[in-house]
């Protein structure tokens, strides 16, 4: 829209100074003929830009106009700028007005602070996105919760639960209040019958948005559902607590995983720990030290210490007749 392109060529001569014809027009992806038109149209309607003829010409605003953003101090501006991905937002179809709108925000503060906010931006990054690529069946559920959301609209769906050996939860029928995206994941805040209930998006199979609508309860906060969430979710986790000796390697491997929790680790002799951790659930534990090998071994529970030697006999029977290599 023409109101927007007249706003962008200020914003962009008060951000970068004077620019010529042809900068602003390769900026707006336009002809010159159109960003001429423009510049006499802001001219027009009060705004004062000023015209350089000669070798080094071009177009800028007269020195100390500028559209004022008030409230606000520098270290607040700098914030809010350094906060520049737009990854989770471009997910929704709001990519493009973040971008635009951290534009507004560099244009419309002084050139002090403008600097500052630079001089941050070049020496700290804040990147929010998640290591993994997204799963394949999340676009396409995604944009049905978002339209759910926005529309006020019934979703049904089947629900894979994380556990992949787990059978599904079909014909959900459920009310969206909002989305949530954590680390590159996005979830769906919905109530399901009696209760609010927390859906991984990629998680939401053979999803249908239903015409039906319904009323969005005028109490519900979304920011203080997710918090409560929060807060409850390590209440809501299995838990199985072992003892283990491992080695230092081990230990470290042991602090990045996911899904593990280490309680107490004591150095001892030759270089190992002793650890106690609590590993969730005894069959995820035992995958979990059988992958280590003799770089750990288990002290208790002594049922845990036995199902692992059994196991690995197993391993070592499956093994025994093969012919040497």
């Amino acid at each position: 829209m023409r109101g927007d392109r007249l706003m962008k060529i200020v914003l962009l001569l008060q951000s970068r100074g004077r620019m010529s014809t042809r900068e602003l027009a390769d900026e707006l992806e336009v002809t010159t003929r159109t960003v001429s038109r423009d510049l006499e149209a802001i001219g027009q309607s009060g705004i004062p830009i000023l015209a350089h003829r000669g070798r080094f010409g071009g177009w800028s605003l007269m020195e100390g106009y500028r559209s004022g953003l008030t409230g606000m101090t520098p270290d607040e501006a700098a914030a809010l700028l350094l906060r520049a991905s737009s990854g989770p937002l471009s997910d929704v179809g709001l990519g493009g007005h973040y971008e635009t709108a951290l534009q507004k925000l560099r244009a419309a503060y002084p050139e002090p602070e403008r600097q500052g906010a630079e001089f941050l931006r070049r020496r700290l990054l804040i990147d929010e996105s998640s290591w993994h690529t997204r799963s394949a069946a999340t676009p396409e559920a995604l944009a049905l919760c978002q339209e759910a959301v926005w529309e006020e609209r019934l979703l049904a769906f089947d629900y894979a639960k994380a556990n992949p050996t787990a059978s599904k939860d079909p014909n959900r029928l459920v009310e969206p209040l909002g989305l949530i995206v954590k680390r590159g994941v996005w979830y769906l805040a919905a109530q399901d019958r009696d209760t609010i209930k927390t859906f991984r998006v990629s998680n939401m199979l053979n999803i249908r948005l239903l015409e039906q609508s319904f009323a969005y309860p005028e109490d519900f906060d979304l920011a203080a559902y997710w918090q409560d969430s929060l807060r409850a979710f390590p209440d809501r986790l299995p838990h199985y607590e072992v003892s283990l000796v491992m080695t230092a390697e081990v230990l470290q491997a042991f602090r990045e995983k996911r899904y593990i929790r280490v309680l107490r680790a004591e150095p001892i002799k030759n270089g190992q720990y002793e650890v106690e951790a609590d590993l969730a659930t005894p069959e995820f534990a035992l995958r979990l030290v059988l992958g280590f090998g003799a770089s750990i071994r288990v002290i208790e529970p002594s049922g845990f210490a036995e199902a692992v030697a059994a196991e690995a006999g197993k391993v070592r029977e499956m093994y025994r007749g093969c012919p040497d290599s």
